[in-house]
């Protein structure tokens, strides 16, 4: 345990200088994360409704990003990830006629209610696209209260060390505006073997063994395909 915890802290000067640049963009730029589990019977009808709504949310004034996912080997769970230019058109969107035309068609065959979550930034960085193989993992990071700081300074270390893995095209982490001790990590790499190899770099390693004691619920990582 003095071994691991001597490691996390040779990281914290790195990950405060991104926990500050963060905490200045958190005003401006919006996210949202949905995830959306619906009958089985009805994936590939969700996969064409979702996909329809991508394509129409991408062109409205303010959108910065809009994309769905299909989870790998469950694939009647969805996620969508968007980034607006603030929250007020995040809002707009969310509020607008398409919007509720989208979550009204999909009303029917849901599984669970739709779980929507605003986010604003942690720490996050120029992405790549990562062509037709690519895997995206959307994970949510839950950590007691008390332990907030030290997880965001673990997180924005492993982005960082993780940004210049092989194959990776995005590496970000978002704080859920209402409860700021819940983090979410977004990441897309070129295929699954680059997925595979991240997780077993060093870096990675030490991270999941220094963010245990801190977490407040399980680790919960989803694998997705971009349905575009």
């Amino acid at each position: 345990m003095r071994i691991l915890l001597s490691s996390t802290f040779c990281f914290v000067g790195l990950a405060i200088g991104y926990a500050t640049v963060a905490h200045g963009q958190m005003e401006e730029i919006a996210h949202t994360v949905t995830y959306i589990e619906v009958a089985p019977s009805t994936a590939n009808q969700t996969a064409a409704l979702l996909k329809e709504y991508v394509e129409t949310s991408r062109g409205i004034e303010g959108n910065m990003h809009f994309q769905a996912f299909q989870r790998i080997g469950q694939p009647n769970h969805f996620s969508i990830l968007e980034t607006w230019r603030d929250a007020q058109t995040r809002d707009a969107h969310a509020n607008s006629t398409h919007a509720e035309r989208f979550r009204t068609s999909i009303d029917s065959i849901l599984y669970s209610p739709i779980d929507a979550r605003e986010h604003g930034d942690l720490t996050t960085a120029t992405s790549a696209e990562v062509g037709p193989n690519g895997v995206f993992a959307v994970t949510h990071v839950d950590v007691t209260p008390n332990n907030t700081d030290l997880a965001v300074e673990l997180l924005g270390t492993l982005a960082a060390e993780s940004r210049r893995d092989n194959g990776n095209g995005r590496f970000d982490v978002l704080v859920q505006s209402n409860r700021r001790n819940h983090m979410t990590v977004v990441e897309a790499w070129e295929d699954a073997a680059a997925q595979e190899a991240h997780y077993g770099a060093n870096h990675t390693r030490l991270f999941r063994a220094s963010l245990f004691p801190l977490s407040g619920a399980l680790y919960d990582e989803r694998l997705y395909h971009a349905l575009d």
